[in-house]
């Protein structure tokens, strides 16, 4: 009984062992548009870091989703505009995660800290742009 104990503790350390590493993000699915509206007070930063190259008056939230991104595998986010967007955690270090961030409009990669925000477009939709936007919940 004791040996059939011990290899199950055994079993399961290497199991544990053998997980691989994932993180929680927070995926925030954006409205753009450079018609007159609304900007959200959470979006300001973002409206006025694209600001250089277009000139947002509207930003607000469509969908907010947490999602739990484990090392290699795929995560798909649907979007609005019946397209999706993916994103592939490929490592994590000293709490800093990268995540390979695949959208209609853009591949890259992007590293990922406790108190850092990514963003990326997502395509056209309803007369704007779509922005990805991605952070570790606090």
């Amino acid at each position: 009984m004791t040996k059939a104990l011990v290899s199950a503790v055994v079993m399961f350390s290497f199991a544990a062992l053998a997980e691989a590493p994932s993180v929680t993000v927070q995926a925030e699915i954006l409205f753009a548009s450079t018609a007159p509206g609304t900007v959200e007070p959470a979006y300001a930063k973002l409206r006025d870091s694209l600001a250089p190259k277009v000139k947002y008056l509207t930003l607000k939230k469509l969908d907010s989703k947490k999602l739990q991104l484990v090392q290699n595998t795929l995560q798909t986010i649907a979007l609005p505009n019946q397209k999706q967007a993916e994103l592939t955690l490929q490592g994590l270090k000293d709490n800093v995660a990268t995540v390979k961030v695949k959208t209609p409009s853009v591949e890259t990669v992007y590293s990922l800290a406790k108190e850092k925000t990514l963003s990326a477009p997502a395509g056209a939709h309803d007369g704007g742009d779509l922005w990805l936007v991605v952070s570790q919940p606090k």
